[in-house]
This record gives structure tokens, C-alpha cells and sequence, in this order.
């Protein structure tokens, strides 16, 4: 038989009969670390409401009540610190500011003090989607609670979002209609004399 080239066959084979050589396998020092991407929910606006009067149109879009921080991620983390959080908001939200649905047109004035209350403590879009049921009081939380995803699976929800949460309180609490008769009552009492 004839001789074999140092590195290319049995005649170097380890106990294994596989030969191992440098060239053949890197050191782990060498070997770049494995790239994990994790993926990210994408931040997803829902259909705004169509509104007739154009002046009408901030106050029914979602996207006017949006957080300076638009993070999506919610774990564990996020989860620990949410009760220091909620103090926090609580602090700028005011005591005794929570919403019960009434009167129906107030959604406008709690919209914009949450948001407000979020965005002076850097509060994300995930955590206020999970921050806003604490700031309503009864019947309302019941109902916002309905429409949220469980935390254990069960219940998948009518709402997976900060916005859509949003879009779901404008749509059940507020309409064109009942908004129109409210300026016009304003602006009929701010015209006329001896008021």
C-alpha cells in the first residue's frame, strides 16, 4: 500500500477513525456567535372612524391619542415594574380621576389625560394597553376587560393593542351626532346674551 499524505486519510485518524485537523474544524474562539432574531410585534393602526364634520376628525382618530414611546414589548421585565408604573401615572393622572362611561362624550377629556399621564412618565403603548382598565371604575372596566386578551390564553380579545383599545372606546363611547349637538349647545350658550 502505498504511503498516505499527512492530514488526508486513516493513517492520522483518531480513535474515532475520523481524522481531525485544523483546518477541518474551527476553535470555538473562532466560530462567530449564532445570530437569534427575535421578532418584534409591528405597531399596526386600525381603521380610523369616518367622521362627516372635518373639525371632528383629530378628536375621533386613535393616532391623536398615541404615546411619545411607541414600544411594543411587553415581557417579563416590563411586567415587574408595572405596578411602580400604574403609582406613577397614577400621580399625573390625578386621584379620583378614574371614568366610569359617563356621560359617554367625556371619553375625549380621559383619552387625553391618560395619554398626557403616560407620556410625562415614559410610559410604552404595551404597558398603557395594560395600565388603562386600572383607570376606569364600574361598569366600564368590565367592559374593557371583555374585549382584552386573558393573560392565560382563553380569551384571544376584540382588541390586541394600545390603539385598537383606543379605537374600541372612541366607537363604543362617542358619536358624530352626540359630539355636533354638544358644540352647538356651547356656541349657542356663548352667543347669546345674559348668560
Amino acid at each position: 500500500m502505498g504511503e498516505v499524505p499527512p492530514g488526508t486519510g486513516s493513517a492520522d485518524a483518531g480513535p474515532g477513525g475520523s481524522s481531525s485537523t485544523e483546518s477541518d474544524e474551527e476553535p470555538l474562539a473562532r466560530q462567530g456567535p449564532e445570530i437569534v432574531r427575535e421578532t418584534f410585534p409591528t405597531r399596526e393602526v386600525p381603521a380610523k372612524i369616518v367622521v362627516n364634520i372635518p373639525m371632528f376628525r383629530d378628536v375621533f382618530d386613535c393616532e391623536s391619542y398615541s404615546l411619545v414611546n411607541k414600544s411594543l414589548t411587553y415581557g417579563s421585565r416590563e411586567a415587574h415594574t408595572l405596578g411602580r408604573r400604574k403609582k406613577d401615572v397614577a400621580q399625573s393622572f390625578g386621584v379620583r380621576s378614574e371614568w366610569d362611561g359617563t356621560p359617554p362624550l367625556k371619553v375625549f377629556q380621559f383619552l387625553r389625560k391618560f395619554a398626557k399621564a403616560c407620556d410625562d412618565n415614559d410610559v410604552s403603548e404595551a404597558e398603557a394597553f395594560f395600565m388603562l382598565q386600572d383607570f376606569t371604575k364600574e361598569p366600564l372596566r368590565s367592559e374593557v376587560m371583555s374585549v382584552m386578551p386573558s393573560r392565560h390564553g382563553g380569551n384571544p380579545g376584540e382588541v390586541n393593542s394600545y390603539l385598537e383599545l383606543i379605537n374600541w372606546m372612541l366607537r363604543y363611547h362617542a358619536d358624530e351626532a352626540s359630539l355636533a349637538a354638544q358644540v352647538e349647545e356651547f356656541n349657542r350658550a356663548t352667543q347669546t346674551p345674559g348668560y
